[in-house]
């Protein structure tokens, strides 16, 4: 199998500042990304008497493709894609940690603040579907640039209605230990004016806006779950979020207390 480097397109962009708690990395600075020169390479090569293209990052593999599909060859999708992702790559202002799946139609595409950046042919070499295959390709594009990969447990929340998912509005991942309360503070006032329910789905937050919706995974039981913020905290250590007693059940850290988290922004409704 003879793999040729069909071209390499290097650019040059600003320092990127990642949304994400960049938590587990020794003497890194959270959030802080280096100066990075990204670098997307499509690659051709014969395989058991096909031809096969790739699309890459950064050394990333990002998609496949093979065969010949409506006219258009393996390397020419190859190409093509790579194109689109010189344009939204070379956009200094770039956030990987906004970057989001999606789909249009029959096409894959990648979301940013609820817009489209890119869409692209999802037909490739592992069968995926559009959604399936724009999360295989954000999440390695994420890794690529420096970015925390979004949950698996973000497919799951599909409204089954074919249309892009709610999480296509989303702001950002972070990413640190929770905790939860609950009978001290049932039936109290919380920041947001409303009465605390230990048994509902909600969350406190230092800075994010009311309403708006997180979608929660534990790292430890990889459990998820959607809560709203309604309330103003934790003040304690370095946790990043404070938890219903029912969001906490859940996750299934209502023993432990305390839980590393990932947590993709939503938006709100």
């Amino acid at each position: 199998m003879n793999k040729k480097t069909l071209n390499n397109v290097f650019l040059t962009a600003a320092t990127v500042v990642s949304a994400c708690a960049l938590s587990g990395n020794a003497g890194a600075k959270a959030g802080v990304l280096p100066d990075i020169d990204p670098e997307i390479a499509s690659t051709v090569w014969e395989e058991e008497t096909q031809t096969c293209a790739s699309v890459s990052l950064n050394g990333k593999d990002l998609v496949t493709y093979n065969g010949v599909v409506s006219g258009r060859t393996a390397e020419q999708r190859a190409e093509e894609l790579a194109a689109k992702l010189k344009d939204v790559v070379g956009d200094n202002k770039l956030d990987p940690s906004k970057l989001l799946p999606g789909k249009d139609g029959d096409l894959a595409s990648i979301k940013v603040d609820g817009n489209t950046i890119l869409k692209f042919d999802a037909l490739s070499s592992d069968n995926k579907n559009a959604l399936e295959q724009s999360f295989k390709m954000v999440n390695s594009m994420r890794s690529a640039l420096g970015a925390l990969p979004i949950p698996a447990s973000f497919l799951k929340i599909n409204d089954g209605s074919g249309k892009d998912l709610i999480a296509a509005k989303g702001k950002g991942t972070f990413s640190g230990h929770a905790s939860w309360y609950g009978p001290h503070f049932h039936g109290k006032m919380t920041s947001d004016g409303s009465r605390y329910d230990q048994d509902g789905m909600t969350a406190a937050h230092k800075t994010l806006p009311f309403g708006t919706k997180l979608l929660v995974t534990n790292r430890s039981t990889g459990k998820s779950c959607v809560v709203q913020v309604n309330d103003r905290g934790p003040f304690v250590g370095d946790r990043v979020i404070d938890l219903s007693r029912g969001a906490a059940r859940q996750l299934n850290m209502v023993s432990t207390g305390v839980a590393l988290v990932d947590c993709l922004v939503l938006g709100k409704d």
